[in-house]
């Protein structure tokens, strides 16, 4: 670090830290929305009720998708119109028709990953929040939540991002993959609402949960970044 930066007031280069911190480190959060739409074409054909039932609505859940991969791939406006009427369409029969269970709940996560890809932060955490709602035993219900979490985050909702985080972090805080990303996520978006305490104690928990995942190297230099004040 450079003379002159050491001569800046620490009140300010805390600001101008945390403001490239927080640019830095947020497209791996965000990639999580792109890591979930990946993760949805390859899930397996639902079968938690009745095979003439499982067959009704596993094709509409399969068009669905269909339908949402081609209307994020198309170009022509008005072909893409007709793929998002469809989907539209599609989506609301299967919400209001199916059965409690996978079926329902990839419904409503293709439909948040509809809407995040609209940049329609608000409808997106809605709709993910609801994946876990519906069924929080599935296994799409944790990145449903850290996917509400990051919309959140990307309407300027902090404190209801936390929210979300914290709903994870009940109920699925030995998810190994997930938590450490969920608890770093914590600290980032307490230290971006000047909860710095707060901050300090969110990244001391991954240190003390997680020890040895990747996110515990970057919560630990959070720690010592915030302890020099």
């Amino acid at each position: 670090m450079s003379q002159s930066t050491e001569r800046v007031p620490f009140r300010t280069k805390l600001r101008v830290e945390v403001g490239n911190f927080l640019q830095k480190y947020r497209p791996i959060l965000l990639s999580l929305v792109v890591f979930a739409i990946v993760l949805v074409g390859g899930l397996a054909i639902w079968t938690q009720v009745d095979s003439a039932t499982k067959t009704t609505f596993a094709a509409q859940i399969e068009k669905s998708q269909n339908d949402f991969s081609s209307w994020q791939s198309e170009i022509d406006s008005s072909k893409k119109a007709d793929f998002a009427r469809s989907l539209e369409k599609d989506l609301l029969d299967i919400q209001k028709n199916a059965p409690e269970g996978y079926g329902l709940s990839k419904a409503w996560f293709i439909q948040g990953n509809y809407f995040a890809s609209q940049k329609k932060w608000p409808e997106a955490a809605k709709a993910f929040h609801t994946v876990f709602e519906k069924d929080p035993g599935s296994y799409l219900a944790p990145i449903s939540l850290v996917n509400s979490g990051v919309s959140l985050e990307e309407n300027g909702d902090g404190v209801g991002a936390l929210a979300a985080y914290a709903d994870f972090e009940k109920n699925f805080s030995t998810d190994s993959v997930l938590a450490p990303q969920v608890y770093f996520t914590q600290g980032r978006v307490l230290e971006s609402l000047g909860k710095v305490a707060d901050a300090v104690s969110a990244y001391k928990k991954l240190l003390a949960k997680f020890p040895e995942s990747g996110w515990t190297k970057l919560g630990r230099d959070r720690i010592i970044f915030l302890s020099q004040e």
